[in-house]
């Protein structure tokens, strides 16, 4: 009997010692780390880690190729669309692309044709030249519009008074074909009223057969 109370009385002491302990860690931890219990901060104790792993695995993303930069090569398709402004038609052709081109950006290309706008070449001017644009820009093709108003060639003119002076227009009464030294008051005054009303002529050699006659 005296050996049951004995154990009895040591299985009181040992868990009220349990007790007391687990109720002195509680107090150190309210103090410590007030309102938090110690599953938070278990959690935060294992948050840090984690964290590192994902910034870990994220700097371990390597991109494994870069997109192709889009320049021009030899083998990329020139494409120059013609636009006649006074008729409004467009006509497209395709060409091998010229050399100068071979290796432009996008940015260097459109520099290329700002500078190409302000001084364009001969021919071109000849044509009519109004105005280049880039539309078009890749790796596979280059396209770009020239605006032209055409200049036409004078079928038919008009032979005007101006300043007692014959000029000759062509036949849309705007642009001028010729100056002549041709006096108004030289020639026949028949003819001097019909250029004063300004005179029709319909062919090319009917015109110059007019200045042969008449020029001084």
């Amino acid at each position: 009997m005296k050996f049951v109370k004995r154990i009895s009385l040591f299985f009181i002491l040992s868990m009220g010692m349990y007790a007391l302990g687990f109720y002195s860690h509680m107090r150190m931890q309210e103090e410590f780390y007030p309102g938090r219990s110690e599953a938070e901060l278990e959690h935060q104790a294992q948050q840090p880690e984690e964290e590192g792993s994902g910034i870990s695995r994220e700097m371990q993303v390597i991109p494994t190729a870069l997109e192709e930069e889009q320049t021009i090569h030899a083998d990329t398709r020139y494409i120059i669309e013609e636009v006649d402004l006074k008729r409004n038609t467009a006509v497209e052709t395709s060409w091998k692309i010229p050399d100068k081109y071979i290796g432009m950006d996008r940015q260097a290309f459109v520099k290329e044709m700002e500078l190409y706008q302000l001084s364009p070449s001969l021919k071109d001017q000849e044509l009519g030249f109004v105005s280049v644009e880039v539309i078009s820009f890749s790796r596979e093709k280059v396209a770009i519009r020239k605006s032209y108003i055409y200049e036409e060639a004078c079928t038919s003119f008009y032979l005007v008074n101006q300043q007692n002076c014959v000029v000759v227009y062509c036949d849309d009464l705007k642009t001028v074909y010729m100056n002549t030294n041709i006096m108004l008051d030289s020639l026949p005054d028949e003819l001097k009223q019909e250029i004063i009303q300004k005179k029709y002529v319909a062919t090319e050699e009917e015109l110059y057969n007019f200045l042969e006659s008449y020029s001084s």
